[in-house]
């Protein structure tokens, strides 16, 4: 079971936490520093498995249409090698002694692979157990331990981390203690992880309501503030009814094909001559909960609400944890199961993925609040990422456009939400989120500053960035797949996200006036060294990272190959 590390050590972090917190009354910083120990335990046990399982991970098979031959892996060596499908010769343009030749050399070959299979017979003994623990696997029905799960588990917790660094930072103004916080941050990383480790419909559906349930508690949590009732009462109400399309259409899966499964599912959609009614209805009903989750039109009108009532290190985790967990679980169903190969529901998540990456780009043209502004381009950014899931049959390339253009954009929001959350406090009505407010943010935050508009440029996709890199992929995908509408849409809403991305770098760097029309006596840069704490390292951290994968992006690539699924 140290697959599962990942989760029992939040379990018991949580555990940890919950005790501490109504038996021995610990304060803020203290839950806060439970918090972090737990959440890096988790870190370090999820980095230790994918580190020692992508050296045995089964190797992907790469199907694209230009290029179909398979990947050999591991287990298959133990395999003896037969003449007949050694190797295929023209007979009328070889010589017969070339044949004697190549037949001599198959001869050679056999009794060679004879002699591999007697030592790694004799090896076997000693060296199956310690090798098969760390193998990709499925941990009962309802689980998968590879290097593709542990990945994502990885940006989650480190996500998680920089959260808990920015609440501290948020509420250390109020006297008031806010461990209860923190416990509901461990309860909702629990939910992502499972989510990412679920291959069973169930898991699946318990890992959402685990991630879903504990924004609920999060989004309302200061509740002085002024939207955050009526945005937890929109998540709520709405996030309820999405589950309940997710649930029927699962029921409705179940009934057709018999299996729960991902790899159940993917062996029964493949055998099925057509698609029944029955089934076409299920996947329509769960494409209506996954729709809410990841807040693709038309199930996008509650996000922008819910993003300028949370506070902003909320707002940091719907934006990344809250879809990226979902994302990565539907993209291994998808790389499983066949379900674009149907030719309506192809065009349903085309339709979507066009009218999302549209609508978020116009949207956000005529925002003021920067939360609002992020919540119109994080449809828009999903909208783009769907292009990776209608062209899944391109396994390795899809698999490598999600992993970089996810990092990129998880880097980014970090460095402008956690700026944001830093420039702003709990004792106040609203978060610092309006462009009048961070106006001229450079002359008082320098370095802040250079992070945000470094984030900005990555969003926008701007080039020495991560976010070009995975821009450049994804357009590479679609042209690769013929998906010429949605290719058009990413260089249409490219160009569109260009012009409020700028728009609001420009505002950080400009100088603050006062009403007489003349600079405030006190507008020059300052920079203190001590003022930089462990938030400031992280963002500063961030945004250096961001610009390195846009500079070098082949480190990124070789850890987004190393994550490979299980296919079987």
């Amino acid at each position: 079971m140290i697959a599962l590390s990942s989760i029992f050590v939040l379990s018991i972090a949580i555990i940890v936490v919950l005790f501490s917190l109504f038996v021995f009354k610990i304060s803020t910083k203290g839950c806060t520093i439970l918090t972090i120990c737990g959440l890096t335990c988790a870190l370090a046990c999820s980095a230790v498995v994918g580190y020692k399982i992508s050296f045995n991970a089964q190797a992907i098979a790469d199907i694209s249409s230009d290029n179909m031959q398979l990947s050999v892996s591991v287990s298959d060596a133990n395999k003896e090698l037969t003449p007949s499908t050694e190797e295929t010769i023209a007979i009328d343009t070889v010589s017969t002694d070339d044949v004697d030749k190549q037949n001599e050399n198959i001869d050679d070959n056999v009794n060679n692979s004879k002699i591999d299979k007697t030592n790694i017979d004799a090896n076997s003994n000693t060296d199956n157990s310690s090798i098969d623990e760390w193998k990709a696997h499925h941990i009962t029905a309802l689980f998968t331990c590879d290097g593709y799960g542990l990945l994502y588990t990885s940006l989650i917790l480190m996500i998680s981390i920089a959260v808990a660094c920015f609440a501290y930072r948020w509420f250390r103004q109020e006297k008031i203690h806010h461990g209860l916080f923190y416990l509901i941050l461990l309860f909702m990383t629990l939910g992502g992880v499972t989510l990412l480790y679920a291959s069973h419909l169930i898991a699946f559906f318990i890992g959402i309501e685990l991630l879903s349930i504990p924004f609920v508690g999060l989004i309302g949590y200061q509740y002085t503030q002024t939207h955050s009732l009526e945005a937890a009462v929109k998540y709520m109400i709405l996030s309820a009814i999405a589950s309940v399309f997710l649930l029927i259409g699962i029921a409705f899966y179940y009934a057709t094909t018999g299996e729960l499964t991902f790899s159940g599912l993917s062996y029964q959609l493949s055998t099925m001559t057509y698609p029944s009614t029955l089934l076409l209805m299920g996947v329509c009903l769960m494409l209506v909960g996954i729709g809410f989750k990841l807040s693709l039109v038309p199930f996008q009108l509650w996000l922008p609400d819910v993003y300028q009532g949370a506070p902003t290190v909320v707002a940091l985790l719907l934006s990344t944890v809250g879809k990226v967990a979902v994302f990565c679980a539907i993209a291994r169903l998808f790389l499983l199961a066949p379900i674009v190969n149907n030719e309506t529901i192809r065009i349903i998540l085309v339709i979507m993925a066009f009218c999302s990456i549209l609508w978020g780009n116009l949207l956000a043209l005529m925002q003021s609040s920067l939360k609002r502004v992020l919540a119109y381009s994080s449809i828009a950014h999903f909208g783009y990422l769907f292009t990776a899931l209608i062209a899944v049959q391109y396994q390795v390339l899809a698999l490598e456009t999600i992993g970089v253009y996810l990092i990129g954009y998880i880097l980014a929001n970090i460095c402008i939400l956690g700026t944001i959350s830093l420039d702003s406090h709990s004792d106040e009505l609203q978060d610092h989120e309006n462009e009048i407010d961070l106006s001229g943010l450079f002359w008082r935050r320098p370095i802040l500053a250079l992070a945000m508009g470094i984030g900005f440029l990555s969003l926008a996709g701007t080039p020495l960035t991560a976010g070009f890199v995975g821009r450049f992929l994804l357009v590479l995908l679609g042209v690769t797949a013929e998906l010429w509408w949605l290719v058009a849409a990413v260089v249409i809403g490219s160009a569109l996200g260009l012009y409020f991305y700028a728009r609001l770098i420009i505002n950080l760097y400009i100088k603050p006036i006062n009403c007489n029309g003349k600079m405030l006596s006190g507008a020059s840069i300052k920079l203190k060294w001590t003022n930089i704490r462990i938030s400031e390292l992280i963002i500063v951290l961030c945004a250096l990272l961001t610009m390195l994968c846009g500079i070098y992006p082949k480190w990124l690539f070789n850890l987004v190959s190393m994550a490979q699924y299980l296919t079987t």
